[in-house]
């Protein structure tokens, strides 16, 4: 009883410190002193903070053991939370379908053990992908009760002992407006043969830059869609978001070649505030926004800063309760969440169209 209070007082603490950090932001944001303030926010969110973590380590206690990493090649890729002791867990599937790698997937437990990782089902407008283990007994995620309010404080697990990061729910949640997915390419324009979808320019840094596209290719086919017009290549890529892997079939000189290539945004290859408009510069800064971060039917929006491999894995209340999945890095102080009631219907809605082996690891599935 006696440490339950003391960890309540403590939590009162932490929120009453987050409270502080808040009002001064919104101050501060209105003055010339934002990189001031940035770095007071900084240092008060940081990871090691003694106070913050003491007051967590106890809400991620059992959450974190249904908390997974997933890996390639030794390297990070997402998280990944159980939700079936048998061996299935969810994530963010393009965050993991986007890897060249992803046939050499690996989900580490919180004990250390690894396994091979299969996508066996998956949903393109959440982008979450269900996940296949050999392994069983495994802790499962709880999910709370009804959505957190506005201004409740929020952690985010992983398989260690304390939490990756701590936030601040921001925003009910909502539909986010989708982007259409961009390639980076010219296609032919007035007095160029429009009859046919011949890449004229291939953009510095874009998504076609990245997967090799190059100037003169002709694109055949879109995730074996076939492609006779520049219109009709302009109509596909359209059908698609940014961060969704599609496979590109091109001739190229003599020989057909297949592409992978995972989609930009419109501001994907521009670099500095005169690239783009200032608040999407802004949104830029402190590193890199997860591929898709739009077009989700339902998010709410939380204040945690995760790199897009933080995302994927679960967030959870004081409780340590799951009130939803991190899907998305969205901007500077900008992160997404499904709700905890609606993830629960797209697990179920996966499982039941898991294939009982299988799994399609290929760009195609998105």
């Amino acid at each position: 009883m006696i440490a339950k209070l003391v960890r309540q007082r403590t939590l009162w603490s932490v929120t009453a410190l987050f409270a502080t950090v808040s009002i001064m932001a919104v101050a501060y944001g209105q003055d010339r002193h934002e990189g001031m303030m940035a770095r007071f926010l900084q240092k008060v969110n940081e990871r090691s903070n003694v106070r913050v973590m003491a007051a967590f380590r106890e809400v991620v206690a059992e959450p974190h053991d249904s908390t997974v990493e997933l890996l390639i090649k030794d390297e990070r890729v997402a998280l990944g939370g159980i939700v079936d002791s048998q061996g299935w867990v969810i994530t963010k599937a393009s965050q993991i379908m986007a890897q060249p790698n992803v046939d050499k997937l690996v989900c580490r437990l919180s004990s250390g053990d690894t396994f091979a990782a299969t996508i066996a089902a998956h949903d393109r407008k959440f982008d979450v992908a269900l996940l296949k283990i050999d392994a069983s007994g495994l802790h499962v995620i709880e999910m709370a009760d009804g959505e957190p309010e506005v201004g409740s404080l929020l952690a985010t697990t992983c398989p260690k002992s304390e939490p990756l990061a701590i936030g601040v729910m921001s925003s009910a949640a909502r539909a986010i407006q989708g982007e259409f997915g961009v390639l980076g390419i010219r296609l032919p324009g007035v007095g160029e043969d429009v009859t046919e979808a011949r890449v004229m320019q291939v953009f510095d840094k874009s998504a076609a830059d990245k997967s090799g596209l190059l100037a003169g290719d002709l694109i055949r086919s879109v995730n074996d869609i076939a492609i006779q017009t520049a219109s009709q290549l302009q109509k596909a890529i359209r059908g698609y978001q940014p961060g969704d892997v599609v496979r590109l079939t091109i001739s190229r000189g003599d020989s057909d070649v297949d592409l992978l290539c995972t989609l930009g945004d419109r501001f994907t290859g521009l670099e500095g505030p005169e690239g783009m408009a200032r608040h999407e510069f802004q949104n830029h800064l402190g590193g890199p926004l997860s591929s898709r971060r739009s077009g989700f039917p339902t998010a709410f929006q939380h204040d945690t800063f995760l790199r897009p491999e933080d995302c994927g894995g679960p967030v959870v209340n004081l409780d340590g309760k799951v009130v939803g999945l991190n899907i998305a890095r969205a901007g500077r102080v900008a992160s997404y969440a499904i709700p905890a009631s609606i993830l629960s219907e797209v697990v179920q809605r996966l499982k039941s169209e898991a294939a009982p082996q299988t799994v399609s690891t290929g760009p195609a599935a998105l």
